[in-house]
């Protein structure tokens, strides 16, 4: 395909079937691209060079897909719910990937059609911002609207990733559940936010979280700096103070890709082994925990009893607040 084709695709991240039918081709050369791998089909008419998208994570993918539908739906139509937050870059998690949702504005009945979500209802003006020359919902009403149609888990996960990107603030996200206290799954969205919190990093810790307050466990501290005697020997994901333990998630992105070693894994668990050492020479326990660990029963007994184990080990003459 041509060099105009290609530049249109750069433009905008994708093509349409009528960009490429007026580019001289025809529905026979869109499937040899598509079978020879040249392209890939996001949607029913519209395509993306298979390069230009390899190395899209999930995020971004949805981030494309909704371009594309709210540009062909033209005026009248805003990105909101999960569809939003893929615009704004808020982590998104236990939302099917592939459904774009829109609000209408020309007050028109809401339907759901061909991948599309169609939304109806009041949006005054100061609930929509433009992104990447699309209307979309400001942050805050975003993560609430998925909040209400999503697990409390998925609400926890977009507001952590809003509130730690500065997009939103605590406040905010209060005066938005308030303001729409009448939706269907406010409730829902509420309790998202009273658990999220923007010290979480990633979608892995946003579900150690909520795993945390499903389990009954305490709360912890995030984010935090262990001191030894000369200094600081690491920084852990979670610390329970009271109970001189911590607790790490590990997404296992260090041993792949992301390794600063390269091709060495090795020297990334020697690493990792002597943070711990260092951790635990401060009188301290660590509990580390993976993505397929989430949120499951067995992992909250077993943190409940690691906490259990340092307040014997470490706590000796500390109040002692039982977990059972």
């Amino acid at each position: 395909m041509d060099d105009r084709l290609r530049s249109q695709a750069i433009a905008r991240g994708y093509l349409t079937r009528a960009q490429i039918i007026d580019a001289g081709y025809r529905d026979r050369d869109i499937k040899v691209a598509l079978r020879v791998g040249l392209l890939v089909r996001l949607r029913h008419g519209i395509y993306a060079y298979t390069d230009d998208v390899a190395g899209l994570d999930e995020l971004a993918l949805h981030r494309l897909l909704s371009y594309a539908v709210v540009d062909r739906l033209g005026e009248g139509f805003v990105l909101s719910h999960q569809s939003a937050c893929a615009a704004h870059g808020i982590d998104l998690y236990g939302l099917p990937d592939r459904l774009v949702h829109v609000t209408r504005l020309d007050g028109r009945a809401g339907r759901r059609e061909a991948g599309v979500v169609h939304h109806v209802g009041h949006v005054p003006p100061e609930d929509v911002v433009v992104v990447d020359g699309r209307t979309v919902m400001v942050p805050e009403r975003a993560v609430f609207e998925l909040a209400t149609i999503g697990r409390t888990e998925t609400g926890v996960v977009a507001a952590s990733s809003a509130l730690h990107l500065g997009l939103v603030n605590a406040e905010g996200l209060a005066e938005m559940a308030e303001r729409l206290e009448r939706w269907q799954g406010a409730r829902h969205a509420a309790l998202a936010f009273r658990l999220a919190d923007g010290r979480c990093e990633s979608v892995g810790e946003s579900r150690s979280l909520f795993m945390v307050w499903r389990g009954g466990l305490p709360r912890p501290e995030q984010q935090v700096s262990i001191q030894g005697p000369f200094g600081v020997v690491a920084r852990v994901d979670f610390d329970w103070d009271a109970w001189r333990h911590t607790g790490e998630f590990d997404g296992l992105f260090k041993y792949g890709r992301l390794n600063p070693y390269g091709s060495d894994p090795g020297r990334v668990l020697e690493d990792e082994k002597a943070r711990e050492d260092a951790v635990r020479g401060t009188g301290r326990g660590m509990s580390r925990w993976i993505w397929p660990d989430l949120p499951l029963r067995q992992t909250v007994e077993r943190l409940r009893a690691d906490l259990d184990r340092s307040r014997s080990l470490y706590c000796r003459g500390r109040m002692y607040i039982n977990l059972g």
